[in-house]
């Protein structure tokens, strides 16, 4: 029996009826030139949320997730969220039931979650068998029926065909909080092992249909999947043309050959008037699902058997070498911008794990590297979302079984959660989640520049990208490239090039920042690199990571630190602000980033403006210097030429 309360019922039937009127048919597809609707808001950096027990619902999760400065909550810094919102949920809870959580990610500053759909209440399941599987499909009956019927039953779409019906209820309730539509999780689940072979090899998809019996989260023929893209486009796009129907986290090219090469045509998936088109008309992203931990072995004929390359680089390059394979594949069925539009990426499942098991990579520094590569890497390859798999580990390191229970930006959840822990949040960050954090927050307000990380000219051993924000300040990420299996271990040293027009001296942040709040300056020449990211900002109005919700120029400021005059002969002057009593440390810097003076102040300085005079420039060669203002909470630096 369905359960709905009074509200929740009128609301949505307020919904339905005022509908009727406002949405109808559309005449267009994704293959329609236009009609894959641009993206051009940051990238954004996801979570899957998960289940953790009684301890947790999804509005404490959503507060670790994000972080809640109202309740002095420390979250990991995801901006958004997959969440699953089966119709055998909604059906049984009623359509409304997680409008009061996704009205509080709102709150928390959350956006364009990818909401997946599928999975049907019993009364709505397909009960047929395909193929000599022995087991009733998985997706929805009635699937065939017409979509639409001009309003007869109440709804614009035909309340008989189950799936449309809900899709047409979900989006009308949901539509506000997202902007993706993942269609089913992992359609292409393979229970048969041949997703993976290449073309001529007995069992591959790329020249036989996948079979009902293989697709482990469908058990119905691949034509099916079509229809439900067919169906989710057309209800959709009629609610909400902006909005982006994507496929269901593929992992397999060859999968998506197969809906690229097939209609929705129910007998053999071939054109007819009834089923014109092939499956890419019907979405507009595609979402995939990549853990390289099973990528990482090769064959060695030098030693006649596998070999291994179990780190952090070669594990970004398995992830980004299937988001090119599928780009591929879509590019070869015209999805290029000059036959069909093209489509977007994002993907919604990746990690490895910080736990070795069996040959599988397995580290806690393996995984910490490889989640802060695998961030900056999809935006220099124009990957618009990642979800990191998952919010927190499912068991402790003693508990774990195999790579999937040590993934996650938290250590286990279970037990240690604020509803059954009089309301104390007890989780711990894992060390990946310090990094997703400190990545996050740290580049949030930046994008990918290609052409200034093409000026970094970086060499083949050493990793990174240039980002940039609004106003042109630069932040770099730098790595040395790991190379030894089951090892984390590199070194390089980089020097910014002239071509660059780099400042000599950049503020460092390390892999943990976002905990430590710590910065160091540092010359720009011979910067020493291990298989950790760092982050080097151009940005003299730094703020320390704690203080990063304040605006940096209203704090440069408030303080009104500057050099007078400027350009100094042979004397100037330190003026500053301070609003409240601090502890103040000045130094001066030479172009290279060594110091040259620390001026003499009290060990802790009134509210007021103070002037400090600088000794010694006389001594000091003409040039630039810099001037680097600390207190507790802040740091700044200003530029102070010297012209004798």
């Amino acid at each position: 029996m369905k359960k709905f309360n009074l509200p929740q019922f009128l609301l949505l039937q307020f919904f339905i009826c005022t509908s009727i009127l406002s949405y109808s048919q559309i005449n267009y597809t994704a293959n329609d030139a236009g009609r894959v609707p641009v993206y051009n808001q940051p990238f954004l950096y996801g979570t899957n949320m998960g289940y953790y027990g009684p301890s947790w619902d999804n509005i404490t999760k959503a507060n670790i997730a994000t972080g809640n400065p109202s309740l002095n909550i420390q979250g990991a810094g995801a901006h958004t969220f997959r969440v699953p919102l089966p119709e055998d949920f909604l059906e049984y809870w009623g359509y409304t039931a997680e409008l009061g959580g996704f009205n509080h990610y709102t709150t928390l500053g959350v956006k364009d979650n990818t909401i997946f759909l599928g999975f049907p209440s019993a009364a709505h399941r397909d009960i047929n068998s395909y193929s000599g599987c022995g087991q009733q499909s998985w997706l929805f009956a009635n699937m065939y029926l017409p979509i639409w019927d001009g309003g007869a039953d109440g709804t614009p779409v035909n309340d008989n065909n189950y799936y449309a019906l809900y899709v047409y209820k979900t989006v009308m309730l949901y539509r506000n909080y997202t902007k993706f539509w993942e269609i089913l999780n992992e359609p292409d689940f393979d229970g048969s092992g041949n997703g993976w072979k290449d073309p001529g090899q007995p069992g591959n998809w790329w020249d036989n249909n996948p079979p009902p019996c293989a697709l482990t989260n469908m058990k119905a023929p691949i034509f099916h999947y079509i229809r439900l893209l067919r169906i989710s486009y057309e209800v959709i796009k009629s609610i909400d043309s902006t909005a982006y129907i994507t496929v269901g986290g593929l992992g397999f090219p060859a999968f998506l050959d197969a809906i690229l090469r097939n209609t929705d045509n129910p007998t053999d998936g071939t054109v007819s008037t009834e089923y014109p088109l092939k499956g890419g008309a019907y979405f507009d992203v595609l979402s995939f699902h990549n853990y390289p931990m099973y990528s990482l072995s090769y064959w060695d004929n030098n030693i006649y058997d596998f070999a291994y390359k179990r780190h952090s680089d070669a594990a970004v390059e398995e992830f980004i070498k299937v988001k090119n394979r599928m780009a591929t594949v879509l590019t070869t069925h015209g999805y290029n911008n000059s036959t069909y539009p093209e489509k977007h990426f994002i993907c919604t499942e990746n990690n490895i794990p910080r736990q070795e098991f069996g040959n599988y990579i397995g580290s806690d520094q393996a995984q910490t590297n490889y989640v802060m590569k695998a961030l900056v890497t999809s935006q220099q390859n124009n990957i618009k979302q990642y979800y990191l798999f998952a919010l927190a580990e499912s068991k402790t390191p003693a508990e774990a079984t195999q790579g999937y229970e040590m993934m996650g930006l938290f250590q286990k959840l279970e037990g240690v959660g604020p509803l059954t822990n009089g309301g104390v949040y007890g989780h711990q960050f894992t060390s990946a989640g310090i990094g997703f954090k400190t990545t996050s927050e740290i580049l949030r307000n930046f994008q990918y520049d290609n052409s200034k990380t093409q000026l970094m000219n970086l060499p083949p051993n050493i990793g990174g990208a240039a980002f940039r924000d609004a106003t042109s300040n630069y932040i770099y990420v730098l790595w040395a490239k790991t190379f030894i299996d089951k090892s984390e271990s590199a070194t390089a040293s980089y020097t910014f090039p002239a071509s660059l027009n780099s400042t000599p001296i950049l503020n460092k942040r390390e892999w943990n920042a976002s905990v430590t709040g710590t910065v160091v300056t540092i010359p720009s020449v011979s910067v020493a690199l291990t298989g950790t990211p760092i982050f080097l900002s151009e940005n003299f109005q730094l703020v320390s990571i704690h203080d990063r919700e304040k605006d940096a120029e209203n704090e440069e400021k408030k303080f009104d630190f500057r050099f007078y005059p400027n350009p100094a002969n042979n004397y100037s002057t330190v003026k500053f602000t301070l609003t409240s009593p601090a502890k103040v440390r000045i130094s001066i810097l030479d172009g290279q980033g060594k110091q040259v003076k620390i001026l003499a102040i009290p060990s802790s300085l009134p509210s007021g403006t103070h002037q400090i005079p600088i000794p010694g420039i006389e001594t000091l060669a003409s040039g630039i210097y810099y001037g680097k203002f600390e207190t507790e909470k802040v740091q700044f630096m200003k530029k102070l030429v010297i012209a004798h």
